[in-house]
């Protein structure tokens, strides 16, 4: 199992879907391995000579890795937050260099052919009351990985959200702790 991580810290209400995703994951004897994007220095900017729309193909020795990590882990874990209703910064570079064309999907004609089948579960806080997210914002950060990335290089998932995390309350530990159980629970 693959975890992707983006969040500079390792506290709070990310932190703590990480530590329980591990938590869980060790007590059902599961190998996983996490790739935390901030610990990794990970470059989140596309370079020219990576534009794949253009015709330029140079995907580094680093993105070559991840995506074969990728394709040898059937099942997907991400973990961010929400910020200003989508990805932090570096997740979204992250999917931009990483789920290429050739390698995540590619067009026949046309139409875009997913090339991938894994399963994933994403887990994302956000400072708002989840309503607002839902309603105002229409949980765009959730539908940009699920739907508009995910879904369309053929990975089925699931999402779970955390509101109000500005400050980690036992409340929604507790929320955090069940969540986990049943996106673990949808991966197997």
């Amino acid at each position: 199992m693959l975890i992707i991580y983006a969040h500079p810290n390792k506290e709070g209400h990310c932190g703590y879907f990480l530590e329980q995703t591990k938590k869980q994951l060790q007590k059902n004897e599961v190998d996983f391995e996490i790739l935390d994007l901030y610990e990794m220095n990970y470059d989140p900017v596309l370079k020219n000579e990576e534009h794949y729309t253009s015709g330029k193909k140079n995907i580094d020795d680093v993105n070559l890795q991840i995506q074969e990590k990728i394709k040898q882990n059937d099942k997907l874990i991400f973990i961010y937050p929400t910020w200003w209703n989508s990805l932090p910064a570096i997740l979204k570079g992250f999917l931009d260099k990483v789920f290429t064309g050739g390698f995540a999907f590619k067009y026949t004609g046309k139409i875009p052919t997913p090339l991938l089948q894994n399963k994933a579960v994403i887990f994302t806080t956000s400072g708002a009351p989840r309503i607002y997210s839902r309603l105002v914002g229409r949980s765009r950060s959730i539908k940009v990985l699920k739907d508009d990335t995910l879904k369309f290089c053929g990975i089925k998932s699931k999402a779970f959200a955390v509101g109000n995390g500005n400050k980690l309350t036992d409340k929604n530990k507790k929320k955090i702790e069940s969540q986990v159980v049943k996106g673990l629970n949808y991966l197997k």
